[in-house]
């Protein structure tokens, strides 16, 4: 009996285990494989690409700031007295000419001593005149027409020329030069006493008024010159190499609409070092400019050769350029010439390369990739 159960244990157990082996090669064989046979493809960018031609061009710089006047000048009385009324009654803004009076201090008193020291000289050479006739009749009629023509209310006129030594020790014996010299000096002086303008222009302030009392050192006014203007803007030093003095700038009033032609006067030799600019100057004339008015335009430089316009967006790293071969990410170094706004000028290109302009920052060497465009 123990037998019988044994066998039937044994028996039961084989069958479970071979259905157990049927179900599973059946479950087995209706199971689907996630692994694909079909090797995968890589991604490719599209990228949007164009080729630069290699020319010669001009370089165009910006520039922009405001334009000053090239001439600002305080000026004070340089005597002592009163000022006198003039023409005008000159008040701040007022225009002038060159050559008008400006300011008039009283000079009576000098002018009386001039006619004074005048007189002297005359008669100087008036008691010189017996002696010469005898002793140096040659000179005589020249010195005898000097006498004539000489009038104590006008400049003195310059002293004959001396024919000989003797002639020469003769009249310095007699003071002659000195006192000729000594009118000469009171002559420039009395210049003082009238102070013309130097330049056509305006009054920026005025601070002397008639009436009022002066001495040496005293300010009257201060003048700025209306015919020339200067402006100051600053420049990389990148771009230093390509301008010079004399160059032309066309500038522009946005607020007037006018249009201004200008010349570089002078490139300043110190680089800020902040912004590592180059400040220049650039002379400006026009009827319609006023002191502080703001202007820009471009400053037409030296010619560019072998060079390539880009757009901003085609330059990595920097310096370098990504282009397509053979449908692979390229990178190549390039020289940046000149950078505007929109555009920069480089060398190193060839005009056969596919230049890619956009979509820079995803990209990477070595990447394959499209063209798009």
């Amino acid at each position: 009996m123990n037998k019988r159960k044994i066998i039937i244990s044994i028996v039961m157990t084989t069958l479970i285990l071979l259905l157990a082996i049927l179900a599973y090669n059946n479950l087995s064989s209706q199971k689907k494989s996630t692994i694909s046979d079909v090797t995968p493809s890589e991604d490719l960018v599209s990228v949007s690409t164009n080729r630069y031609e290699i020319t010669t061009t001009q370089s165009k710089i910006k520039v922009d700031g405001r334009v000053r006047a090239y001439e600002q000048i305080d000026i004070a009385s340089e005597v002592s007295g009163r000022l006198q009324v003039t023409a005008k009654k000159w008040r701040d803004g007022m225009y002038f000419k060159e050559g008008e009076l400006l300011f008039q201090v009283d000079s009576e008193d000098q002018r009386f001593d001039l006619f004074a020291q005048r007189s002297s000289l005359l008669n100087a050479i008036t008691q010189i005149m017996p002696d010469l006739k005898f002793d140096y009749p040659s000179a005589f009629q020249k010195w005898k027409s000097y006498l004539d023509d000489f009038n104590v209310e006008r400049n003195t006129p310059q002293l004959p020329k001396i024919s000989s030594d003797q002639e020469k020790y003769y009249v310095a014996g007699k003071n002659i030069y000195n006192l000729f010299y000594s009118i000469k000096s009171a002559e420039e002086k009395l210049k003082d006493y009238q102070i013309y303008a130097p330049f056509s222009g305006v009054f920026l302030n005025v601070s002397g008024y008639p009436g009022s009392v002066v001495s040496p050192g005293s300010p009257l006014g201060r003048l700025m010159n209306t015919s020339k203007y200067e402006l100051s803007t600053p420049i990389s030093s990148k771009d230093y190499k390509l301008i010079k003095r004399g160059q032309k700038v066309t500038l522009v009033s946005d607020d007037l609409g006018f249009t201004y032609n200008g010349t570089i006067s002078r490139i300043s030799n110190q680089i800020d070092q902040v912004t590592q600019s180059i400040p220049i100057f650039i002379s400006v004339f026009g009827k319609e400019l006023r002191d502080g008015m703001y202007l820009h335009g471009e400053l037409i430089g030296e010619s560019l050769e072998s060079i390539s316009a880009l757009p901003l967006s085609a330059i990595a790293d920097e310096s370098n350029v990504y282009f397509l071969q053979d449908s692979i990410v390229r990178s190549k170094p390039v020289e940046i010439i000149l950078r505007s706004d929109d555009e920069v000028y480089v060398r190193g290109i060839n005009s056969g390369d596919d230049i890619i302009t956009e979509g820079l920052n995803g990209l990477s060497p070595g990447q394959r990739a499209i063209k798009g465009n």
